[in-house]
């Protein structure tokens, strides 16, 4: 190799390792370009999500944070967290930030405060222990603390919305734009979908139900949201906010809550989804931890038209962390996860969960 060619490759490395790059503003509208600007103020001035809470209770040894939490709650001295996004089974996926424009990481990183968001000190990665996992020898912790939340990403700015929220989830690849069509493709399309969920700590709030915790959502576009397994008031539901002609919102699971705002016991949740605009098509069928009777079985209208298709996100997506009373309780919120996936028939769905410790 010649040294020219050497150089080249060097400064073209040097380019693309600068996260602080200018991008070319012609082809985006005015509006892009007037939050470019903001976010561009934003990352001059160093603003962060720590700027959105009192120095006390910011995290102060962040490099063991978080796997403390998981030696704590596991018993197991020392337990390190190995840094992993939290596999879908069944489809592809990355991380967060990756909503508005493909996955182009010079326009992401340009439009976002925090850029893809870090999971290097263990906030999202993989517990290896038989004696704890749901199903096998592995599961994964997700924790979400809210010094992480984005001051903005595009128009979006993450640490005010719904009473300070903060994203740490895995996303199906194929986001909902002009040239990829989600997880549920068209209207009709059905999933057969899995999720075993433990609250951990600072999830279950009866005495507050403005503070909610999302371990599942299939996000179409726009902001009204197809399906969302969540906790909420110490307990967990699912809520389908397009049903027609009203929403709808079951209760899936209460809890006994321990002293840590958790629970002692996995929940296996198994779905059956049909995502339709008529009213005879649609359907959703809901079993909890194996039973044979659904606690859930409906069917109707599950969206609307131009809502059609939705992308799954599974993980942890927080809302209200600043009505907290301790805001120490808005920064160790954490669930466990295993055997997350999804299928297009119950048997290659079960074959899934039962391949994933082989």
């Amino acid at each position: 190799m010649t040294m020219k060619k050497l150089l080249a490759i060097l400064i073209v490395g040097v380019l693309f390792c600068n996260f602080s790059f200018a991008i070319d503003l012609s082809e985006y509208s005015a509006e892009e370009q007037k939050q470019y600007k903001e976010i561009k103020k934003l990352k001059e001035k160093g603003i962060t999500g720590k700027n959105y809470l009192k120095e006390e209770f910011w995290i102060k040894d962040k490099k063991n944070f978080y796997h403390n939490i998981a030696a704590f709650h596991t018993g197991i001295e020392d337990l390190r967290i190995k840094n992993k996004t939290m596999p879908i089974l069944g489809i592809n996926v990355g991380r967060n930030w990756s909503w508005r424009k493909g996955e182009d990481l010079k326009e992401q990183i340009a439009f976002s405060v925090i850029g893809k968001g870090s999971i290097d000190n263990g906030e999202m990665g993989m517990i290896k222990s038989k004696d704890h996992a749901w199903h096998g020898k592995e599961f994964y912790q997700i924790t979400a603390s809210y010094e992480n939340c984005n001051p903005q990403y595009w128009d979006f700015k993450e640490c005010m919305h719904h009473g300070g929220s903060v994203h740490n989830e895995s996303v199906d690849l194929q986001n909902v734009s002009k040239k990829r069509n989600g997880t549920l493709t068209k209207d009709g399309d059905e999933a057969w979908i899995h999720i075993a969920t433990k609250p951990v700590r600072n999830i279950l709030f009866p005495n507050n139900r403005s503070r909610t915790f999302h371990i599942m959502q299939c996000h179409p576009k726009g902001s009204t949201i197809t399906f969302m397994i969540t906790y909420q008031g110490g307990k967990l539901y699912l809520d389908a906010q397009l049903t027609k002609p009203d929403k709808k919102k079951w209760l899936l699971k209460e809890f006994d809550i321990n002293e840590h705002n958790g629970s002692d016991e996995w929940t296996s949740i198994t779905m059956h989804f049909v995502n339709s605009t008529k009213s005879d098509k649609g359907k959703f069928t809901v079993w909890i931890d194996g039973n044979e009777e659904p606690i859930v079985d409906y069917k109707g209208q599950t969206t609307i038209k131009k809502r059609d298709r939705c992308r799954i996100h599974s993980g942890l997506y927080a809302n209200a962390m600043l009505t907290a009373v301790d805001k120490h309780e808005a920064q160790d919120s954490t669930v466990w996860a295993d055997a997350v996936a999804i299928a297009k028939s119950k048997k290659k769905l079960f074959n899934l969960i039962k391949k994933k410790d082989k």
